[in-house]
């Protein structure tokens, strides 16, 4: 009973709701404790629960989402259950979806316990992409199973607070630790990394073509034009210097994008909140007045949601997509505005071509794995993960090698018939390979670690042979 001090078992499947898809489910609860930005509405529900249990004996268990030991919206329930429990099991069915919703789940147990600082846990979880429930059986009863790892993981309170939960086996930690000890530079937070542009609405969608009726139709352009609808809105000149090149995964692939300007972005920043301030555009004005109704920016109906710094967008640059099978980094040195969907890297003290061929080096997609952000077997390239990211940066003269290398898998890709020409991709696979050796050198990896590096990343071998 709860009145003799906190429920013996509190167990749930609690309900998941992002802040950002339902706003006001979250009304009223902004001022808890364990309210924070990017956060699930579960978050809540699982510190509660904890607070619920009985101190020293309690058991909490919860099926949900497996995303929470890395989520950046999560760190305040990461550090409530260090401070407040002892995990006792973590269960995650990584790619395999327990639920019809699609969601990667996992079951987790924790005891109510603040007197164990330092503790082991048993931790179990499912790799691969082709899962089947059998593989779930497996694991729940601790089976023999190609796709099941098991991990006794271990924790310690003091270190592991505000810090992502990521957990290897003994030989991966050590290969983990070797690599971080020789890091030596780390991306700026707040000057070197940023996130594209979150516009209110880019396209008309069917729930907004519905609110606008018959004169619009699914795919217009709002925020995001195309050529032809550039073409045909005639802008002016004074129009024109708010539009700026809009870029999207169909462009921008691995190591280079194409150039070529196939989409627009009308990019109006905060100070659009004045409305006085978009008279001197008054073509897109007038466009963007044509979709008021269901423009929902908090510079409305002008100005975007979020522009971030244009210093990011333009120049030489890094751009890296947010969610992917594969870590893929590209070099853009075009003014390429982007959306949400990638992050942009920018830096003058370190060659960026050098610090390319390491982010799409097999060594850093290993530790993405590990110490990164994924979501079943897909990586997730957010701002913490990338400036957390251990970069080695050699003197010059060292330098060199890897920058020629990336320097002539550019050319490659520029060439106009690369994508149908097998002789250049292969090029491009075995210089590839040439980056992986020198990166692999540069972090005083011994044969027998490149060889669980290269092993582990068979796992998604499919995925580094396109």
């Amino acid at each position: 009973m709860f009145e003799s001090g906190g429920f013996n078992i509190v167990i749930a499947n609690p309900p998941y709701v992002k802040e950002y898809v339902h706003r006001s489910a979250f009304d009223g609860l902004r001022s808890s404790l364990y309210y924070q930005g990017k956060m699930d509405l579960w978050y809540l529900f699982a510190c509660k629960g904890i607070d619920l249990a009985k101190d020293n004996s309690g058991i909490i268990t919860f099926i949900a989402q497996n995303n929470w030991v890395t989520s950046y919206g999560a760190s305040k329930m990461r550090n409530k259950v260090l401070a407040d429990t002892q995990i006792l099991s973590l269960i995650d069915f990584g790619d395999f979806k327990i639920f019809v919703a699609g969601i990667q789940t996992m079951v987790m147990m924790f005891e109510k316990n603040v007197a164990i600082d330092n503790y082991s846990f048993d931790y179990r979880r499912l790799l691969g992409n082709t899962l089947e429930l059998a593989d779930v059986i497996t694991i729940l009863n601790k089976e023999s199973d190609i796709n099941a790892e098991y991990l006794t993981a271990k924790i310690s309170r003091n270190e592991l607070r505000d810090k992502m939960l990521t957990f290897s086996n003994s030989g991966v930690e050590s290969i983990l630790e070797r690599i971080s000890n020789k890091a030596n530079f780390h991306l700026d937070p707040t000057k070197e990394v940023a996130q594209g542009i979150v516009s209110p609405q880019d396209y008309v969608n069917k729930a907004s073509q519905e609110i606008l009726g018959g004169n619009s139709k699914v795919g217009d352009g709002i925020f995001v034009l195309s050529d032809d609808e550039m073409k045909m809105l005639n802008f002016s000149k004074k129009d024109v210097s708010l539009i700026k090149p809009f870029y999207t995964t169909n462009e921008l692939k691995r190591w280079y994008g194409i150039p070529e300007i196939k989409g627009w972005i009308i990019y109006t920043d905060s100070s659009f909140k004045d409305k006085k301030k978009i008279e001197e555009y008054p073509g897109i004005q007038a466009h963007l007045d044509r979709y008021k109704k269901v423009i929902t920016s908090d510079n409305k109906p002008y100005g975007l949601h979020r522009a971030r710094d244009a210093h990011f967008f333009t120049g030489e640059k890094i751009i890296a997509l947010r969610k992917c099978s594969k870590p893929t980094f590209t070099y853009a040195d075009f003014d390429s505005y982007v959306s949400a969907t990638f992050y942009v890297i920018k830096t003058e003290r370190v060659d960026q071509k050098y610090l390319l061929a390491i982010l799409n080096s097999k060594l850093v997609a290993f530790w993405l794995r590990h110490k990164g952000k994924m979501q079943g077997n897909n990586y997730q390239i957010d701002k913490e993960p990338i400036i957390d990211l251990p970069i080695y940066k050699a003197p010059t003269k060292e330098q060199k090698d890897l920058t020629n290398l990336t320097a002539r898998i550019i050319e490659f890709i520029k060439s106009p018939d690369y994508l149908v020409s097998s002789e250049k991709q292969a090029k491009v696979l075995d210089i590839e390979h040439q980056i992986d050796e020198l990166v692999y050198k540069l972090y005083n990896l011994t044969d027998s670690e490149i060889a669980i590096v290269e092993s582990l990343n068979k796992v998604n071998k499919e995925t580094y042979d396109k």
